[in-house]
């Protein structure tokens, strides 16, 4: 009987480093890595595209594979998160948060949070205000 289970272990449980490497896959990490690096920069897709050794074309449809938006959307929706997070979580003015995720017109920052979220930044507080108590 410890035969057969000897057997049975090596035939189906053997380790072999796969090697198989899916580079379109890194790639994508690679440009999820780029965005939480430099989220606050906002560098351009063009620059992204050219760090990753990609042309904007190909980073286009590596990203549209893997998340189902364009890499400009994903950035965008990213940065909406992350003003969502410092409002929620500080106590930082609507300005103040504009400017640390480097924007330099906070209207501007206001407009693109009501149009990401469908919620303007004062709906979006009073929400969270209500919620609090």
């Amino acid at each position: 009987m410890s035969l057969l289970l000897s057997e049975l272990n090596s035939a189906y449980f053997k380790y072999e480093p796969v090697t198989v490497v899916n580079t379109n896959l890194l790639k994508f990490v690679e440009f999820k890595l780029m965005v939480e690096t430099h989220l606050i920069e906002q560098p351009s897709i063009h620059t992204i595209a050219e760090k990753l050794a990609l042309s904007t074309n190909s980073l286009y449809r590596l990203v549209k594979e893997y998340s189902g938006t364009s890499p400009k959307d994903f950035f965008t929706n990213r940065l909406m998160i992350e003003a969502q997070r410092k409002l929620r979580y500080s106590n930082l003015s609507v300005k103040e948060v504009a400017y640390e995720l480097g924007f330099n017109d906070p209207d501007y920052f206001s407009r693109l949070f009501k149009k990401c979220t469908g919620k303007s930044v004062s709906a979006f507080l009073a929400r969270q205000d209500s919620s609090r108590s």
